[in-house]
């Protein structure tokens, strides 16, 4: 079965809308292919959320180009290479009851990113049990929580938890409301931030933060928010802090200004 983008899209539009009112049924955010016992020779390309059950993967060494979010259930991963990367890229994949072979280096992305959070649950590696070390932050081992019943049994719980921020780069004294996507209406949800000078409390929705910079600030630097759930879903969102003084230069104008240096160099 295929989506287009454009009711992928709308799909989610309709989640984010019945969030922001408060409804009980929307926060769950839907996995929109499912694929049932197939063979998967190389990388697989997908642009949405995506669930395989008891599917085989034959690959050299990246299973899918980009993860949307993912679950891999009772799934059999054979790596013709010695390394296997789940993604390229990307973040929210679910691993529950699979079988990885033939590899001596994994990883859920090829180039990961602070904030991403992936999930593992009775996974094996070359036969011995895959080991999550306590510094691995972005893998998240979800065995006997509610997340890794809801993936096991098939069960509509939450499978996919994002989290969204209006901006990246915040300034001296600034305050940025961040918000969660994914859980079910009742959920509980703390937050954490990585750097004891920023100030984070609960907003006026229960799945929103307040993200507030100190009126000094010394230096350019990035820092971590955090949300977590006692049912083992978590989000991250990564900003970065400008000193008093300094302004963001666009994307588009960086662009430009490269142009008009390459022009002068001919």
């Amino acid at each position: 079965m295929v989506i287009s983008r454009r009711l992928y899209g709308l799909c989610m539009l309709l989640a984010v809308t019945f969030l922001t009112a408060g409804s009980v049924y929307a926060q769950a955010l839907p996995m929109l292919n499912s694929f049932r016992s197939r063979t998967f020779d190389g990388t697989v390309n997908v642009s949405w959320p995506v669930e395989f059950d008891g599917c085989t993967f034959l690959t050299d060494s990246v299973v899918l180009s980009r993860s949307y979010g993912a679950v891999f259930r009772n799934c059999r991963f054979e790596s013709r290479s010695g390394k296997l990367y789940m993604a390229e890229s990307g973040s929210g994949m679910i691993l529950s009851g699979c079988e990885i072979t033939g590899c001596d280096v994994f990883s859920f992305s090829r180039h990961p990113d602070a904030a991403d959070r992936n999930y593992i649950s009775d996974v094996t590696l070359n036969g011995s049990e895959l080991y999550v070390s306590e510094e691995q932050e972005s893998v998240i081992e979800i065995d006997g929580l509610g997340l890794a019943g809801s993936v096991a049994d098939g069960s509509r719980g939450p499978l996919l938890m994002l989290m969204s921020a209006p901006k990246n780069v915040l300034g001296a004294g600034e305050t940025a409301t961040l918000l969660v996507r994914g859980l079910d209406d009742g959920m509980f949800i703390g937050w954490h931030v990585s750097d004891s000078m920023v100030s984070v409390k609960v907003g006026d929705d229960p799945f929103s933060c307040l993200v507030t910079i100190p009126e000094q600030v010394t230096g350019k630097k990035s820092f971590l928010v955090c949300a977590y759930t006692e049912y083992g879903l978590e989000a991250a969102c990564e900003l970065s802090i400008m000193p008093q003084g300094e302004t963001v230069v666009p994307l588009e104008r960086k662009v430009q200004k490269k142009r008009s240096l390459r022009k002068r160099n001919r």
